[in-house]
């Protein structure tokens, strides 16, 4: 707790205007939010489509629940499934998020990226190619059916 009182120092003092943690599951940022002065503006946690269960450091649906509750972002990295089992090649090469891709014209990347936007979700994606990092943004112009949506979050 020293740690986030001195970043609710810095915004007392003007030298930031917002604080937030990572890797905070929902008790973690429940206690949090009780027991400090300046509220977390941001939750960065490692979410996606095959990982979104585990709630020890902040991967579940539970932690984004908590923090649409309290009104705190929640910043999904590793969102094409860095962390989950198997890794990104787990997401990319999934039959399912490939065949959803395929009925929307779009790559199992984007299908991926849009499985998290679609539930308010902020996200932060990265490569070493610009033409990944151009077709990432590609996510505006379609949208997934409820139906669809469930069936992603059923990937394990």
């Amino acid at each position: 707790m020293s740690a986030y009182r001195a970043m609710e120092d810095m915004v007392s003092s003007g030298t930031a205007r917002a604080i937030g943690v990572s890797n905070f599951n929902a008790s973690w940022l429940e206690r949090l939010y009780k027991e400090s002065k300046v509220k977390p503006s941001v939750n960065q946690c490692a979410l996606s489509i095959g990982d979104h269960t585990s709630p020890l450091w902040g991967r579940d649906d539970e932690t984004v629940a908590m923090c649409k509750k309290l009104g705190v972002t929640f910043e999904a990295y590793s969102p094409l499934g860095g962390w989950a089992r198997g890794g990104t090649g787990h997401i990319l090469n999934d039959p399912t998020v490939k065949s959803i891709g395929q009925s929307h014209n779009k790559s199992a990347a984007q299908v991926a990226l849009r499985w998290l936007v679609q539930q308010e979700l902020a996200v932060v994606t990265a490569s070493n190619e610009i033409d990944y990092d151009e077709s990432d943004l590609e996510l505006w112009d379609f949208a997934l059916s409820d139906h669809e949506m469930q069936l992603l979050a059923n990937i394990v």
